[in-house]
């Protein structure tokens, strides 16, 4: 029995649901289409949103690799996005303001999507 087990991965596949939900709560509550914020688009407009949504995600339990994997994006600048949010939320009040915000947001919009 081992034997058959040794394709299989450590961790089994992680899904990718809430990451789609926390991608299209920012798409509504910063007024960007989705595909914009997956873009190689570097623009602050689209930055900070983008990295709000890799915050969450990391708060979420994703790793890094995964992250990046679903944005099309590098693990290195799902770490960058990490750091970005978390200087900008110690060094700007209003970025901290609108983080807060966001993460209500995102949490009654999930509640709304969970109940249907």
């Amino acid at each position: 029995m081992e034997n058959k087990l040794t394709q299989w991965p450590d961790d089994p596949p992680t899904s990718t649901r809430r990451l789609r939900l926390v991608a299209e709560a920012a798409s509504d509550y910063w007024d960007l289409p989705v595909e914009e914020l997956m873009a190689k688009t570097r623009t602050n407009a689209v930055v900070w949103p983008r990295s709000v949504c890799m915050w969450i995600a990391r708060d979420m339990g994703h790793s890094y690799p995964s992250i990046g994997k679903w944005w099309g994006k590098d693990h290195g600048t799902v770490i960058y996005a990490e750091q970005l949010v978390n200087d900008l939320k110690r060094t700007k009040p209003a970025y901290d303001k609108q983080f807060r915000q966001f993460v209500l947001f995102y949490k009654n919009r999930v509640r709304r999507v969970e109940k249907k």
